[in-house]
């Protein structure tokens, strides 16, 4: 199977299990930036909290970006990183180790080198459909950029729906 062909597959079956786009008529906005910058907040202070070093971003289903916060002493890297595991993360409606498994089961060349599949980023999903994602990079391990990217979507998820 090509890389294109398996992320077609991918999205599909994301699709199919509805939590990437459920009601193709309904009208599905991008995240507002207030929830974008309290997840943003909230994410980031998790992490600085913890001694992490961080930087998350938040983009829009189109991955757009929405928010960004470079946390103090944060590297240059995770910039970047966080970008593009919510970029990844909102382009396909599932998390970066989601979507890992399933490459490392079907290695080859990206279809898209913006895609990532290091732990810290998640779609945000409101009424069923994908509005944005969050991403988390720059702590000790990916683990622990998921678990601040967690606690980003934690502080909005009573908003969302």
């Amino acid at each position: 199977m090509s890389p294109k062909s398996l992320l077609l597959a991918f999205i599909a079956s994301a699709a199919a299990g509805g939590a990437a786009y459920a009601d193709p008529a309904a009208p599905i906005t991008p995240i507002p930036a207030r929830l974008a910058a309290k997840a943003a907040v909230a994410a980031l202070t998790t992490c600085a909290e913890e001694g992490y070093r961080v930087t998350v971003t938040i983009v829009d289903r189109e991955g757009i970006t929405r928010a960004q916060l470079v946390g103090d002493g944060a590297g240059p890297i995770s910039i970047s990183t966080s970008r593009r595991k919510a970029y990844t993360s909102a382009a396909l409606g599932v998390s970066t180790v989601e979507y890992g498994k399933l490459v490392s089961k079907y290695p080859g060349p990206p279809v898209d080198p913006e895609l990532i599949t290091f732990a810290g980023g998640l779609p945000i999903v409101s009424h069923g459909a994908v509005i944005g994602a969050i991403g988390v990079g720059g702590a000790d391990r990916a683990e622990l950029d998921e678990a601040c990217a967690q606690a980003g979507l934690d502080a909005i998820k009573d908003l969302l729906n």
